[in-house]
C-alpha cells in the first residue's frame, strides 16, 4: 500500500475544510435571508387586509350601519304614525273621495 504523504495529506483536508466553511456560509446566509423574506411575506400577508379594512372596508361598513339605523328609525316612526291613524276614519275619507275604490271592508 502507497501513503500519501503527510503534506499532501494535509494540503487536502486544508482545502476540504476551507470548501466545506465556504458552503456552511453560503447555507447559513441563504437560511437568513429566506427568513428575513419569510418574514416581509407573512407581514405583507396580514397587514394588506387590516390596511384594507381601515382605510376602505371600515368607512363604507360605518356609512352601512348609519343607513341602516336610519332605515330603523323611519320604520318605528311609520310604525307610530300607523297606530295613531284609525283606518276606518280613513277609509271613509278615500270612499269619499271620486273615483277611489277601495276593495274589500274596511277593517
Amino acid at each position: 500500500m502507497c501513503m500519501p504523504d503527510h503534506d499532501e495529506l494535509l494540503r487536502k483536508t486544508y482545502n476540504l475544510a476551507l470548501h466545506n466553511n465556504k458552503m456552511l456560509r453560503s447555507m447559513r446566509r441563504a437560511a437568513f435571508w429566506g427568513t428575513v423574506f419569510k418574514v416581509i411575506l407573512w407581514a405583507f400577508l396580514l397587514g394588506v387586509p387590516v390596511y384594507l379594512y381601515f382605510t376602505i372596508f371600515q368607512p363604507m361598513l360605518a356609512n352601512f350601519l348609519d343607513a341602516y339605523t336610519q332605515i330603523q328609525q323611519t320604520g318605528a316612526q311609520l310604525q307610530g304614525v300607523a297606530d295613531a291613524l284609525p283606518l276606518d276614519k280613513l277609509q271613509g275619507l278615500l270612499k269619499s273621495i271620486p273615483g277611489v275604490d277601495l276593495p274589500g271592508p274596511p277593517q
